[in-house]
């Protein structure tokens, strides 16, 4: 009897054992079992723009084509993250318009007889990182062509030569090279088809609110001090038609924190100001600028407190070389590359005069055609010596007058233009 009794505690005793053991391995997961993070539904709200770019260049050829791009800036709802930066969007060309003829003129002067085209893009498909797909409601958008950070810095941090040509040297060493070279090559014929260019940018606002799950962030993460409170534009701006004292109003895009880390604007924020001076651009390039300030700021509660701020950046295409001064003046810079490089472009058919009884190479003429004409004037320049002369001289006029003489240009700014705004110390908190 006694050693039926233990034997039965026994097999107890290795029951309850075994209990707990698999309880433990139903509550505790293996170290290769990755738990979920908690996530918070977070809704963004219609008016949020997105701004994303396209990393690989698309041959534009109907409506209805796909379009992928990525997201340049990450997208808040008020101080929460909703959205980050990188997340992939798609959408699809739902129009396409040619370029009225008085828009072709500098086309068809450098042998291009290809109407230029306008592709509008919709964008209707979020991809998050974890794969997940959302559907969303947006405008239209027109692309952009490269963009680039103006912002103004003291004497001693701005960059050198060298950071410079390094600066302008980044493109080409950019993913798709031989892509982007088959573009090139391409494009350089005198009818071709259009391509929307890698690096082009696409500003689309929400027209309906979005639900997403994002990851809850640890409480005890403390938020980085903002430089500049940031801002995209809700009224376009521009040098040749806004006036002194025309109200223009921005939102902030992403939350603004004190030194402390306490949030004072979250994104979302209206901001109003005026445009205190503009310039508009006139003949013998002499180019466009303007001035305006914010000084007033709608808070989420309605209350309404006056800033003191001064705009200390932009984010505008590339080709148009914004330039921001110390008192937040914008102006539109003419190239010194294209002032030097113009007078030089006399130096190949000044030559050839000098000297008609040297006969120039099929290269040479070539290359005085192309300047001229295109691809067309490299090929009618192989005729003559004199032919491969004039195209040259032709070219040379059309640089000297695109450098120093038509007209200059305006300082414009769209809709949902990234404005960075420098509070001043005394500004009231």
């Amino acid at each position: 009897m006694k050693n039926r009794d233990v034997s039965s505690m026994k097999r107890r005793l290795v029951w309850i054992l075994l209990s707990y053991s698999v309880l433990g391995l139903t509550a505790n997961p293996s170290p290769g079992q990755e738990t979920k993070p908690e996530r918070a539904a977070l809704v963004v709200q219609p008016g949020n723009d997105f701004r994303a770019v396209l990393e690989k260049g698309v041959r534009l050829k109907a409506p209805g084509q796909p379009i992928t791009a990525k997201l340049l800036e990450p997208v808040y709802a008020g101080e929460a993250l909703a959205i980050p930066a990188g997340s992939t969007i798609r959408g699809h060309v739902s129009a396409i318009n040619t370029a009225p003829m008085r828009k072709r003129a500098r086309r068809l002067l450098n042998g291009d007889f290809t109407p230029p085209k306008t592709a509008h893009v919709t964008f209707d498909q979020l991809v998050l990182s974890d794969g997940t797909t959302v559907p969303i409601h947006s405008d239209s958008a027109v692309g952009l062509g490269r963009v680039a950070n103006s912002r103004y810095l003291p004497k001693a941090e701005r960059p050198g030569v060298r950071q410079k040509l390094k600066g302008a040297m980044a493109p080409l060493r950019e993913a798709n090279k031989l892509q982007r070279l088959g573009e090139a090559v391409v494009t350089s014929l005198p009818y071709h088809p259009e391509y929307i260019d890698q690096g082009t940018v696409f500003d689309t606002a929400l027209l309906e609110p979005v639900t997403l799950l994002v990851p809850v962030q640890p409480s005890a993460a403390s938020p980085q001090a903002s430089d500049y409170l940031c801002l995209h534009l809700l009224t376009p701006v521009n040098s040749g038609t806004s006036t002194a004292d025309t109200q223009i109003e921005a939102v902030v895009s992403q939350p603004y924190y004190q030194a402390d880390h306490q949030l004072l604007y979250p994104a979302g924020t209206r901001v109003t100001g005026t445009v205190q001076k503009a310039s508009s651009a006139g003949w013998m390039k002499r180019n466009g600028s303007i001035v305006f300030a914010f000084r007033s700021v709608q808070m989420p509660d309605g209350t309404t407190r006056e800033i003191q701020s001064t705009v200390g950046g932009i984010q505008a295409e590339r080709s148009e070389g914004l330039d921001v001064g110390k008192e937040g003046e914008i102006r539109a810079t003419t190239s010194t590359f294209a002032r030097i490089l113009a007078p030089v472009s006399l130096v190949g058919p000044s030559r050839g005069v000098a000297d008609m009884t040297t006969q120039k190479t099929a290269w040479s003429r070539a290359g005085e055609g192309r300047k001229g004409f295109g691809l067309l004037g490299a090929g009618a320049a192989q005729a003559s010596a004199g032919t491969a002369i004039g195209f040259g001289y032709f070219g040379a006029a059309k640089r000297l007058c695109d450098a120093f003489i038509t007209k200059g240009s305006n300082v414009e700014l769209p809709v949902n233009t990234p404005i960075f705004l420098r509070l001043d110390s005394n500004d009231p908190r």
